[in-house]
């Protein structure tokens, strides 16, 4: 009935007829009705607030030396744990209510089966920064082998609720470093390798570790600057807000609305305006669409990335807030990508995938929008280093899989030849894209160069591939052709060495099965016996 009445009313607008106020009348002469509908919603909301407070009064945690456990539930109780030696990262969020409130979530992300993560919603602020580095200094030295009570862990016996507090310990000030004596495996990132140096990043260690980023980052021509809070990349929000409306399904949703707004317009003219008033309704999606990609990607404004002793820590938000550890020891693959509109900024967004579950909609990001320089970062710090051959740096080899001919690299033309292409014969079932895409190997990484209109390159560790499997289909048999999928963990990469000749591909799948195999097996040989890279 309303629908109707507003449907009528713009009609009638729309013809210069006076508008039928029927129900208007009716709602305004029946007013008991509309103060019951007005009680009724007020009660709804008096007892879901009701609801969700004796909720959030029965909750509680405690903390022991081997795990998490967090209560929950008001008719139906629940106890969910998490063991410490299965936290892969602790995050903390805070939505736009408790952030308004002062309180914040942490977020258990637990190796295992889907929906194994733990929350602890909702502590104050700065309760939950406290706890949080404190779990995960619990969280390394169990991992480490030297697991301890974690701090402010609460007795045995002790029920569920605030840990309880302990005596302070005597402590003496010391002169803050990094710390060089934590072995360094030969398929270890920079990150990780720097993430183990670490005691601290403040004070004096500052210097000394952004002179160690920077020797460590010179194969890919980066210098990155550390912040007195060290920060490594800042993402302004003008520039994720302009990335975002440049975006794909952004522009297309914005062509949907314009579309629909332009033929409601000719059907009024054309006197057709019963169709024309429902076409009105029919262009929300196509805004809600446009607004919603927008939304999601302001959720990456703000978008820091610092490193720590546990891992790349990342904290975005606009309204809503967040702020993880990425462990980079568990980075199975990573990707570059670039939408069209972004190439004339220079623009690109990285993301990896990760040995973990997680839940539905966790984000993947490394990187939201960044320039060269900001990505080639990204990638050192991820991702192992390349290790090539004959001179070829590994900013050449990464530009050549960004930009394939139009590398602006002065050795592109060395780091082109290390790229395996798509035969002649491909060009049937991949016209668009047969002489962009590429592989490269190296001694630790296989390199997928993807895409024409988007560009998209892939980065897999030999010591991470799960499984490979060989594909050739009716078309690509008579072609000659096959491809081989390179199975990593679930996320948005899904590597292939696609349409390839089909003995080089027979050859490739051989040859990069026992790759793998070995440098997975000397990668397990050195975490077992504790070792590390040769100096």
């Amino acid at each position: 009935m309303a629908q109707n009445f507003i449907q009528q009313a713009i009609s009638d607008l729309a013809t210069g007829d006076s508008v039928d106020l029927s129900f208007a009348a009716w709602l305004g002469s029946h007013r008991l009705v509309v103060l019951a509908v007005i009680g009724g919603l007020l009660l709804i909301i008096a007892l879901g607030a009701l609801y969700s407070w004796l909720a959030w009064r029965v909750m509680g945690y405690r903390v022991d030396a081997e795990a998490i456990y967090a209560r929950s539930g008001l008719l139906a109780k629940k106890m969910r744990k998490a063991r410490l030696d299965r936290v892969q990262s602790i995050d903390l969020q805070q939505k736009l209510l408790p952030r308004l409130l002062g309180l914040a979530e942490l977020v258990f992300d637990v190796a295992g089966g889907k929906g194994s993560n733990v929350s602890l919603k909702y502590l104050s602020r700065k309760k939950a920064d406290a706890l949080r580095d404190e779990l995960l200094a619990a969280v390394r030295e169990v991992k480490q082998g030297t697991g301890r009570p974690a701090p402010g862990a609460p007795a045995a016996g002790d029920s569920l609720g605030e840990v309880a507090p302990q005596p302070e310990a005597e402590t003496t000030v010391e002169e803050q470093t990094l710390d060089l004596s934590a072995p360094e495996r030969a398929g270890d990132s920079i990150g990780v390798r720097l993430s183990k140096r670490l005691s601290t990043l403040a004070g004096d260690a500052l210097g000394e570790a952004e002179e160690s980023l920077t020797d460590m980052l010179a194969p890919y021509g980066v210098a990155p600057k550390l912040s007195q809070e060290g920060e490594i990349i800042r993402v302004p929000v003008h520039r994720v807000i302009i990335a975002s409306m440049l975006k794909t399904d952004f522009l297309i949703g914005v062509l949907v609305f314009i579309a629909v707004i332009i033929a409601a317009i000719v059907l009024f003219v054309s006197g057709l305006r019963e169709a024309a008033v429902p076409m009105l309704f029919g262009v929300l999606p196509a805004g809600i669409a446009s607004f919603a990609a927008v939304r999601k990607n302001l959720e990456n404004a703000n978008f820091v990335v610092r490193l720590t002793d546990s891992g790349l820590a990342v904290s975005h938000g606009l309204v809503s807030t967040s702020r993880k550890v990425i462990p980079l020891d568990r980075v199975q693959a990573v990707c570059l990508h670039q939408p069209l509109l972004w190439r004339r900024p220079g623009w690109w967004t990285a993301e990896f995938n990760i040995a973990s579950a997680g839940d539905a909609g966790e984000s993947n990001l490394l990187l939201p929008v960044g320039d060269i320089d900001q990505a080639l970062t990204m990638i050192g710090l991820a991702l192992p280093q390349p290790a090539l051959e004959d001179g070829v740096s590994a900013r050449s080899l990464i530009l050549s899989a960004m930009y394939a001919s139009d590398s602006p690299d002065p050795e592109a033309a060395r780091a082109e030849a290390e790229f395996h292409p798509q035969p002649r014969s491909s060009r049937i079932i991949d016209p668009l894209v047969w002489k962009r895409r590429a592989y490269a190997l190296t001694e630790s990484l296989l390199v997928l160069r993807l895409g024409r209109i988007e560009r998209r390159v892939d980065f897999v560790p030999h010591e991470r591939v799960q499984s490979m499997e060989y594909r050739q289909g009716p078309v690509q048999r008579a072609l000659g052709l096959a491809s081989v999928a390179v199975h990593s963990t679930a996320g948005p990469i899904r590597p292939q060495v696609t349409h390839q000749d089909a003995e080089a591909a027979r050859r490739f799948f051989d040859e990069h099965a026992e790759r793998t195999r070995i440098a997975r097996q000397r990668y397990d040989e050195q975490r077992r016996a504790g070792t590390g890279i040769e100096s």
